[in-house]
């Protein structure tokens, strides 16, 4: 269905450019394996299920209650600070694996939810696109639309991180030096985000 092949396509295409959970992402291929990339970004695509249902339903909402985002930012905040700094200072160097436990994936499953919820751009993109498919008379309401689209943003995301999970393993195979700075970039990253989420909510 066309609702399906947008939700797909807008999910793949804001998915690809490099970003805290594509790099996560290979991160975790790097140092865990294919099978924990894939959980990682498996946990991701379920919550931006959810996330897109959220955008789909609650838009107008949303966008007449600026006070829900500064609560989010809040919330958001001390997550990215405290992972930033044990990846950065406490998190021990990584041991390359070529095989993976199998009860780790769900360690890794839940670890891609948590970073999908704290990505604070994903809802307020959905809004945009939401919209410009309304207008654009794509949209019918709904709970079958809302559904399909939902499962459409699903498997763009993981179609898109499944391609950062391979991306892992080949950078792995060409220099294994690579891995010992994946969690400094990592970490680095959260207390980016960190400090960007504090200033806005200072200002």
């Amino acid at each position: 269905m066309l609702i399906l092949a947008a939700g797909f396509m807008l999910s793949l295409m804001g998915s690809l450019p490099p970003g805290l959970i594509s790099l996560t992402v290979s991160q975790t291929s790097i140092q865990r394996g294919l099978a924990a990339a894939w959980a990682v970004a498996a946990g991701a695509a379920f919550a931006e299920f959810f996330q897109a249902w959220i955008a789909v339903v609650f838009t107008d909402w949303f966008l007449s209650h600026p006070v829900a985002e500064r609560g989010f930012q809040w919330a958001a905040l001390p997550v990215f600070l405290v992972l930033g700094i044990h990846l950065l200072f406490f998190a021990k160097s990584p041991t390359l694996k070529k095989t993976v436990v199998l009860p780790s994936l769900s360690n890794q499953f839940r670890k891609g939810i948590l970073i999908s919820v704290f990505n604070l751009l994903a809802i307020p993109y959905w809004f945009v696109y939401c919209g410009w498919l309304r207008m654009e008379g794509y949209w019918k309401d709904g709970t079958g639309y809302t559904l399909i689209f939902s499962i459409g943003v699903s498997l763009g995301t993981f179609a898109a991180l499944g391609l950062y999970a391979w991306l892992g393993q080949a950078i792995l195979k060409r220099s294994s030096s690579v891995a010992k700075y994946a969690n400094r970039v990592i970490g680095l990253l959260f207390l980016g985000l960190g400090l960007k989420v504090l200033w806005s909510i200072v200002h």
